[in-house]
C-alpha cells in the first residue's frame, strides 16, 4: 500500500484565483442576500442582490430565483402566498404557455422543497447575523444540522423585539436545502464567471494538470525498467500522488480529466514493456461512479461511461492473462465531502455522474445549473440524452438529469454534499467509502500538502487522521501552501516562523494548526498562493510542481 506517499489536500483557496468564493466570502454573500433585521427601511430583493451578486445576467437569475422562493414572506403560509411579480418571474422560469395554476404549482413545489424565508429565519438566529462581518457561515451549518438530527424546531431570529417565528423540523429540512442550492448556485455562477473572465488563471491550472500526468508517465517508464515489466504490482499502476478535494466544484479533477485524455491520445506518448504497449493515465475517484458521456460522437446515448479504477488497471496491465494492448497507471482523486458532478437516485440508489457536453477546459455544462432557466448561459447550451429530460427541461426544470443506472429523473437536491458543521451526521454509503480510501492514503503518506486548506477545528476527521499517522509511524512532513501576498519562495520552519506575528490571522491560524498536528520541524510554508506556487517565470514550471510535492 506505499505508493500514495503524498496526499494533497485541494481547499477553497486552491481555487480562489479563478473567482471561487471560499466559505467565508460564501458567507458574506448569503448575509447579505438576507434583509436586515430591525432596519427602519430593509433594502429591496433587486438591492440585496446586486449588493452579493452583481449587477450581470446572473444577478438578475438570483433575483427571478429568490422571488420564486417567496422573498419577503414570513414562515406558515408563505407557501401559499404567491404575489404577480412572483408569478412573472416564474413565467421566464417555466414552460412557455403554462398557465397562471401550471406557474403556481410549479412554485409551491419548489417553495416546499427550498424554503428561503425559513433559512432567513435560520441566518437572523445566528450568532453575529445583526453585524456585517461577523455572521459565520459555519454557525449555520451547526444550527441547522444540530436540529436536523435531533428532530426539533427552533425559534428564528426573524421577528424584531420577540422570540421570533417557530421553524418546524419540515422548515429546518426545507432551510438546509435552500442553504444548499444557493451555495451550489453560487459556484455555478462563479464557474461561468471565471471560465469567460479567468481565462490564464484557468489555463494555469490546466498546465499544472498536464505536468502531473507527464510526471505519472515518466514515473511509469522508470518504474517499468526497475520492476522488469511486472506491471500488474501496485508499485507500478498506482502513482504515488493522491488528491483530496475538499470543494464541491469539480474543477481541479476536469482540469486533470482533459490532460489526460490528451495525453493518452498524443501520438508522443511514452510505451513500456515488451511487446511496446502505450501507457495510459487515469483516476480512481475511491468509488465507481458511472456517468453519462461527455460527447456523444454517434454513440447511444443509454450507454453510460465507466471510469478507470485500481482493480480495472490491476487486470488490464496483467498481460498474461488478459493481452491488453494498453497499459495503465492510476491518481487517487478523492471527493469526501461530495462533488457537484454527482447525483444520488432517488430511485435505485446509485451514484451517477454528469460532466457536461464538451472536453473543453472552460466547458460551459462543466456544472449543472439550478433549477430555474433564467441559469442557463444560452437555450442549446446543455444537451438532453433523453426524452424525461427534454420534457423536464420544457417545463422549466433544467436542473434534471436522468440516472444513468435507471433513467430515473434527479435534481439538485439529489446533489449530496456534506456541509462544514461540527454536528455531521453519518455520511451516505459511497462517501463513507470515500473516506475509507482516503484514511488509508493518509496513513502511506509520508508528505501531506494543504493546498489552499485551512485546517478548520470542525474537520475532526482529517485531523484525527493526520494525528494517527504520526501516532502509528512516525513523523510525516506537511507543506502549507496558503496566502498570495507572501514570497514567491518556499519557507523552512525556523524562517515562518520568525515571520508568523506579522503574517495575515488567517495564515497564522492554518500554520498553527499544522504545527500543532505535525511538530514544527516537519512543516514548511509558501505564502505565493496558488497557481504561483507551481509558476516560474509565468508559466507552469515541472521544476516548480516537483519543489511543491517533494521534500526531502
Amino acid at each position: 500500500m506505499k505508493p500514495s506517499s503524498r496526499v494533497v489536500f485541494w481547499g477553497a483557496g486552491a481555487t480562489a484565483r479563478l473567482g471561487f468564493k471560499t466559505t467565508v466570502d460564501q458567507g458574506k454573500v448569503l448575509h447579505r442576500l438576507v434583509p436586515e433585521l430591525g432596519a427602519k427601511k430593509p433594502l429591496e430583493l433587486a438591492q440585496r442582490v446586486h449588493c452579493a451578486v452583481g449587477r450581470d445576467q446572473w444577478g438578475s437569475a438570483f433575483e427571478d430565483m429568490l422571488a420564486i422562493l417567496g422573498d419577503g414572506l414570513s414562515g406558515g403560509d408563505s407557501s401559499l402566498h404567491i404575489t404577480g411579480s412572483q408569478l412573472e418571474a416564474m413565467c421566464r422560469n417555466g414552460r412557455p404557455g403554462a398557465g397562471r395554476g401550471e406557474l403556481r404549482r410549479r412554485i409551491i413545489s419548489l417553495r416546499t422543497l427550498y424554503d428561503w424565508p425559513a433559512l432567513q429565519a435560520a441566518v437572523h438566529a445566528c450568532p453575529g447575523a445583526r453585524k456585517e462581518g461577523t455572521f459565520k457561515l459555519n454557525d449555520l451549518f451547526n444550527l441547522l444540522d444540530m436540529h436536523g438530527q435531533s428532530g426539533h424546531g427552533f425559534r428564528g431570529g426573524n421577528t424584531e423585539g420577540d422570540a421570533g417565528d417557530f421553524l418546524t423540523p419540515q422548515e429546518v429540512a426545507g432551510a438546509r436545502n435552500a442553504l444548499k442550492m444557493l451555495l451550489q448556485a453560487l459556484l455555478y455562477i462563479d464557474w461561468q464567471r471565471g471560465r469567460e473572465k479567468r481565462s490564464q488563471e484557468l489555463n494555469h491550472h490546466y498546465e499544472f494538470a498536464k505536468a502531473l500526468g507527464e510526471r505519472v508517465q515518466q514515473e511509469g517508464l522508470r518504474l517499468a525498467a526497475d520492476l522488469r515489466d511486472r506491471f500488474d504490482r501496485r508499485e507500478f499502476y498506482m502513482s504515488d500522488v493522491a488528491f483530496v478535494s475538499l470543494n464541491y466544484d469539480p474543477v481541479a479533477l476536469w482540469c486533470q480529466f482533459v490532460a489526460n485524455s490528451r495525453l493518452n491520445k498524443s501520438p508522443s506518448a511514452p510505451h513500456v514493456g515488451r511487446p511496446a504497449s502505450k501507457l495510459k493515465v487515469f483516476h480512481d475517484l475511491g468509488h465507481f461512479v458511472a456517468g453519462s458521456r461527455v460527447e456523444l460522437r454517434g454513440r447511444d446515448p443509454k450507454t453510460p461511461w465507466h471510469p478507470m479504477n485500481e482493480p480495472s488497471a490491476q487486470r488490464l496491465n496483467d498481460y498474461s492473462e488478459h493481452g491488453s494492448h494498453d497499459r495503465i497507471r492510476i491518481t487517487k482523486f478523492l471527493f469526501p465531502h461530495g462533488c457537484l458532478w454527482w447525483r444520488e437516485c432517488p430511485n435505485c440508489g446509485k451514484l451517477s455522474s454528469y460532466m457536461g457536453n464538451s472536453w473543453r477546459t472552460d466547458s460551459v455544462t462543466l456544472i449543472p445549473p439550478p433549477p430555474f432557466k433564467v441559469f442557463l448561459p444560452s437555450v442549446d447550451a446543455f444537451e438532453p440524452r433523453f426524452k424525461s429530460e427534454r420534457e423536464a427541461w420544457d417545463g422549466g426544470e433544467v436542473d434534471a438529469r436522468a440516472c444513468v443506472h435507471c433513467r430515473t429523473l434527479t435534481y439538485a437536491h439529489h446533489t449530496q454534499t456534506r456541509m462544514q458543521s461540527n454536528f455531521k451526521d453519518a455520511p451516505p454509503p459511497f462517501l463513507e467509502e470515500i473516506n475509507r480510501d482516503l484514511r488509508v492514503a493518509v496513513q502511506n503518506a509520508d508528505h501531506i500538502i494543504l493546498m489552499g486548506y485551512s485546517l478548520p477545528p470542525d474537520d475532526v476527521d482529517y485531523r484525527a487522521f493526520f494525528a494517527a499517522r504520526r501516532r502509528l509511524r512516525g513523523d510525516v512532513k506537511c507543506s502549507v501552501v496558503v496566502g498570495h501576498k507572501g514570497e514567491n519562495c518556499w519557507l523552512g520552519p525556523s524562517e515562518w516562523r520568525s515571520q508568523l506575528s506579522a503574517m495575515e490571522d488567517g495564515e497564522k491560524k492554518t500554520l498553527e494548526a499544522a504545527r500543532d498536528l505535525f511538530g514544527l520541524d516537519n512543516v514548511r510554508f509558501y505564502g505565493g498562493g496558488i497557481p504561483q506556487v507551481f509558476l516560474e517565470g509565468g508559466r507552469v514550471s515541472p521544476l516548480a510542481v516537483e519543489n511543491l510535492l517533494t521534500w526531502e
